[in-house]
């Protein structure tokens, strides 16, 4: 009997930390997924801008380099 109750009590601590520690991780990340987001899209759009000024001032030749532009933005990826 003794044996069966601090396996119950070792199994609702366990619940009990990862209930708390689930909650607190949810919360802080709401927080700044829209921000991230924002700053993401306007460093992509920044990109993209850059590049179709450079391809206008070489008279239309050239290419949007999309993966350099993902890649120069990836610090401001939200995950």
């Amino acid at each position: 009997m003794k044996n069966y109750k601090n396996y119950l009590i070792a199994v609702l601590s366990g619940l009990l930390i990862l209930s708390l520690s689930t909650q607190q991780a949810q919360s802080a990340a709401k927080t700044y997924d829209a921000v991230k987001l924002a700053e993401y899209q306007s460093c992509l759009n920044a990109q993209n801008n850059y590049d179709i000024a450079l391809m206008q001032s070489q008279g239309g030749n050239g290419s949007m380099n999309i993966l350099e532009n993902l890649k120069n933005c990836l610090a401001y990826k939200p995950y």
